[in-house]
């Protein structure tokens, strides 16, 4: 017996595993939402996809919201496995370049895309660290996507330039040049990196160092990228932030210096960026949309969109749009900007509510709320955190 404990124990944990899942399915079956128009352009949700996670106490749900109702991201318990992390835009790339997209990885931070091409890029590593970090491998795959045809090339890092891990963070790609946002991790040492690929010559131009961070004492500092990860895009600006702090004895933060920047993709500039002291409070909702730097601030009926213009070197006139909101610690207010437009998702007192605003004119084009379809299923407790709004995905 004692032979096989091992054997046994990892069985009664996979058993156990998958039972606890399908339980869990069970109790969340009766789980379903629905979109209600309260005013505005019905027509702004016709296409739309909320791609959304429910939970309630231990019971987890992946689900997208649509006009039409909610549906489960998946039915099963590989199928959960494999989808919980994946955004739903990859089930469009893996529809129509499944060979392109076999063993890739599902971070929209490695691709770049326009009409004619989708790239995908990773570091590599051999894995043998050595105490002393790993040695990469740079690999860039290309797809024609008029042709469907891919090609691929590998650029070895130089040996003296050793990590423990490279996440990617974005890809930018103009004139044959391919730029990769990247963060590096070494022995408690962050790194951001703008590493430059000749993509004509297959050769690594420059890694770029522009910002870089180490524990100091009993001062601990972040790096915050503020363009949005959960999109392939070509924006011209990164926006981050270097910020050191430290902890008090109440486990609040105590800032000891923030500072911001701007690096501006078709120049190459790297400039400091200063967000007024009024503002410094809402510093990590930031977002950057094109030239735009937007930074929401909660009203007490509503939300305030303050706005600075890269190109003009000034702050615009801030947009309002009003609601009823709720104050709730455990949601996030979740705010996406696409194509000039604001979608905006915040808990309600008989819901979510959802709006769509355009950022030219300040217009709330569409507002409806996001509630259960059956009300005897609702857990009063429940959370419902939006992920990532997708137009015309299929």
């Amino acid at each position: 017996m004692k032979k096989y404990w091992k054997t046994i124990l990892i069985s009664l944990i996979i058993v156990t595993t998958i039972g606890t899942y399908y339980i869990q399915q069970a109790m969340a079956k009766g789980v379903s939402f629905k979109i209600e128009t309260t005013s505005g352009n019905k027509g702004e949700i016709d296409n739309l996809i909320l791609q959304a996670s429910y939970y309630s106490g231990d019971n987890y749900r992946g689900l997208h919201i649509s006009k039409d109702g909610s549906t489960n991201q998946s039915g099963s318990f590989i199928g959960e496995l494999k989808e919980r992390n994946k955004p739903l835009m990859f089930q469009k790339y893996i529809q129509e370049h499944r060979k392109f997209m076999r063993g890739k990885e599902y971070n929209p931070g490695q691709y770049f895309e326009d009409e004619d091409r989708l790239i995908y890029t990773i570091f590599q590593n051999d894995s043998r660290n050595e105490g002393r970090g790993n040695l990469f491998t740079l690999r860039i795959d290309i797809l024609d996507k008029n042709t469907n045809e891919s090609s691929s090339f590998e650029i070895n890092m130089p040996d003296q330039v050793r990590y423990d891990w490279i996440n990617e963070r974005d890809v930018y790609v103009e004139n044959g040049k391919i730029k990769i946002l990247a963060t590096s991790y070494l022995n408690g040492e962050e790194g951001l990196h703008i590493y430059t690929v000749d993509e004509n010559n297959k050769e690594l131009e420059q890694d770029s160092i522009i910002a870089k961070i180490e524990s100091e004492g009993i001062s601990l500092a972040s790096i915050d990228v503020f363009n949005e990860y959960n999109k392939v895009q070509n924006e011209n600006y990164f926006l981050y932030m270097v910020e050191k702090y430290k902890y008090l004895e109440d486990d609040e933060r105590e800032i000891i210096s923030s500072q911001m920047y701007l690096y501006n993709n078709r120049n190459n500039e790297m400039k400091e960026w200063t967000i007024p002291a009024e503002l410094k409070p809402y510093r990590k909702l930031m977002i950057i949309h094109g030239t735009d730097i937007i930074i929401p601030v909660r009203s007490t009926n509503g939300i305030v969109l303050n706005c600075y213009n890269i190109e003009k070197k000034q702050w615009e006139e801030p947009i309002n749009f009003k609601y009823p909101n709720v104050t709730n610690d455990k949601e996030e207010l979740f705010i996406q900007i696409t194509d000039g437009k604001l979608y905006l998702v915040d808990r309600v007192s008989d819901g979510h509510l959802f709006l769509i605003g355009d950022l030219r004119t300040g217009e709330s084009l569409y507002e409806g709320k996001i509630i259960f379809e059956n009300k005897k299923n609702r857990d009063a407790d429940y959370l419902l955190f939006i992920e990532q709004i997708y137009n015309n995905i299929h």
